[in-house]
């Protein structure tokens, strides 16, 4: 879960400033440990080990001073690889050595220091996924695969940013689990960098576990890779979170006879849904993903097509206005492909706010539901949209007891050739409900 210790950027800063000191030093511990932990051959290899770890330790704190810091009251949650596998390892020397906010006050060099043994192998630990790449891609054998029937009449609901296990999540999860949906689905971000033990917390809390065994019943919960899950390869989440939802592929479709809910990977490559040219450029395994997307929407008059992905294409924040550009044009290059002027709605997370964007402007009902857990401040929707930046009809300013920002989900309640939707906050207050009917 995330820990108050790790929500100040200062923290993150210091004990990653203290790993690099004891990584460039090889002190006696750092050598114990990556023969501990990494059992390299010789120690040649060992030492190519601390290198390897020193660069990504160097490179965290060039993106930790680059990060703006988080606003007055806000979690700082990093959006570097690097700084996220540090904040990682230091949740889990957080709750394997019950390090508190206290004992850092009173021994500040020790807790996350050089000689501190537990931050040590926690660091090694965590950053060793760096180590062996990323998890691989899965590609489709048929075009048929990855597609799920689901009845005419379901319900469905949507959360995105909630794999934190912290007590906001709980929240919603008890929130989702009231309505008692048939499917739930998960629109990316294991907190902080998607490591295994982060998987298993994301698991254990998950709303459609049974509360007895923890098991989760086929094709009742899906889930998409989010940029925290890439941070460590996504090697916990093609495995172990995949594995125990019965989910074959980071891609997949939800489809009746008039629905069909199309979720891609968007963070296999960060914020890029790859055509043939880029995909042949960067990674040609994605164009799989691409050909199965085109599969369904191009010639299709049976079903409304309602698109789902971590990242968003526009936002009404600069920053992550100007980070969504590359998705936005690769969505448009894609329709085109398709034949489609565009698609029915599209519901993506990634920023921690819920919105309900201008259909007007984008040709479909774009939503974002990123508030599935993360504390923040309110938005103030007075002062938005950032020039040049995208129209809103609504966005959740409300807070919560704390004076954090609301976190919820969404539920779409789906009834033949309709659906009816409900935003669905943390207390069980609705910010929003919309209804949407095909002509």
């Amino acid at each position: 879960m995330l820990h108050a210790i790790t929500a100040v950027k200062q923290n993150v800063q210091k004990a990653i400033d203290n790993a690099i000191t004891a990584f460039t030093d090889d002190n006696p511990l750092v050598q114990r440990e990556i023969n501990d932990v990494l059992n390299p051959a010789n120690e040649a290899q060992r030492n190519q080990y601390r290198l390897q770890i020193l660069a990504a330790l160097q490179q965290a704190k060039a993106e930790a001073a680059e990060e703006p810091p988080p606003e007055s009251g806000d979690f700082y949650v990093s959006r570097s690889p690097n700084v996220g596998l540090a904040q990682s390892a230091m949740n889990a020397a957080i709750e394997q050595n019950a390090i508190t906010v206290n004992a850092i006050a009173a021994a500040p060099f020790e807790a996350f220091g050089p000689l501190d043994p537990g931050w040590i192998e926690c660091i090694i630990d965590g950053f060793k996924t760096l180590l062996s790449g990323k998890a691989s891609f899965i590609q489709y054998q048929n075009l048929s695969d990855f597609l799920v029937a689901v009845p005419d009449k379901c319900t469905i609901a949507l959360v995105a940013d909630w794999g934190a296990h912290n007590s906001t999540a709980k929240l919603v999860a008890a929130q989702i689990r009231a309505t008692s949906p048939d499917i739930c689905v998960h629109l990316g971000d294991i907190y902080y960098a998607g490591q295994e033990n982060e998987a298993e917390e994301f698991l254990a809390g998950w709303p459609m576990a049974d509360p007895a065994t923890g098991k989760i019943s086929s094709h009742s919960s899906f889930a998409l890779n989010g940029n925290h899950e890439m941070f460590s390869g996504g090697k916990a989440y093609f495995g172990t979170v995949l594995g125990a939802f019965g989910q074959k592929a980071s891609f997949f479709g939800l489809r009746n006879t008039k629905w069909q809910l199309l979720a891609f990977d968007s963070a296999y490559i960060e914020q890029r849904l790859l055509g043939p040219a880029d995909a042949t450029r960067i990674d040609a395994r994605l164009l799989s993903q691409y050909n199965w997307l085109l599969d369904k929407v191009k010639g299709n008059t049976a079903q409304q097509t309602i698109l789902m992905s971590h990242h968003q294409p526009f936002s009404a924040f600069s920053q992550e206005n100007s980070d969504g550009k590359p998705l936005k044009q690769d969505a448009e290059n894609f329709f085109t492909a398709a034949g489609v002027a565009s698609v029915w709605a599209w519901f993506f997370g990634h920023e921690h706010r819920c919105t309900i964007y201008d259909d007007s402007l984008s040709g479909y009902r774009a939503r974002l539901i990123g508030n599935g857990c993360i504390p923040h401040s309110p938005p103030n929707p007075a002062n938005l949209p950032d020039a040049g930046c995208q129209g809103f009809k609504l966005m959740n300013a409300g807070t919560n007891a704390n004076g954090d920002a609301l976190s919820g989900f969404v539920l779409l309640k789906l009834d033949g050739p309709s659906i009816s939707l409900q935003y669905v906050n943390e207390d069980g207050t609705i910010f929003f409900t919309e209804q949407w009917t095909q002509v």
